[in-house]
């Protein structure tokens, strides 16, 4: 079995790396969500990101309605859903050998998946104290979120890690995204 202590801070730095790139390339732009997702089957680990522009962009190329809210907060459908990710590459690698192992204890893997989601979401945080997604209104101008691509498990998901790495506001804003 694979060592994955220092997996927080692997996720971190790809995705500090992600996230400065995408800054650089749109400087003009407003970000207003980072999110990492990964699969059910606990092998990946992408990167995503929007913008107010990114989001008006996407929603003209698919002649999607200003009120959908899928568009706004579904990571598949954002102009930056896995871009600049080669910085994950690695990562997913590991997730990926570890899970497909002859090695790899099946019965385990509910524990497994849990602790990904949680390496996640405590990499976003760790970023977040590092003030990578700015300060005060700046920090408050953007949401954190941990997510599944493909998994009924999603929103939940969602919801818990948009509560420990957002700020009550953005927090509450988040969870009424639906309503």
């Amino acid at each position: 079995m694979s060592d994955f202590s220092d997996f927080q801070r692997d996720i971190a730095d790809a995705a500090r790396a992600t996230f400065r790139a995408l800054r650089a390339l749109h400087p003009d732009e407003h970000f207003y969500a980072f999110a990492l997702y990964t699969d059910s089957g606990a092998m990946t680990v992408v990167p995503a990101a929007n913008s107010v522009e990114g989001l008006r962009r996407m929603r003209a190329q698919q002649a999607v309605a200003d009120d959908d809210p899928w568009f706004v907060w579904g990571v598949a459908e954002w102009a930056y859903a896995a871009a600049e990710a080669s910085p994950f590459n690695a990562i997913c690698g590991r997730l990926a050998d570890e899970v497909l192992s002859p090695q790899f204890v099946r019965s385990r893997f509910t524990e497994f998946s849990r602790q990904l989601h949680t390496d996640m979401i405590e990499a976003l945080r760790l970023l977040d104290r590092d003030g990578v997604f700015g300060t005060g209104d700046d920090r408050a101008a953007i949401t954190l979120f941990v997510s599944i691509s493909d998994d009924d498990a999603a929103e939940a998901l969602e919801n818990a890690s948009a509560k420990a790495l957002n700020p009550p506001a953005v927090a509450d804003a988040f969870l009424r995204r639906y309503d």
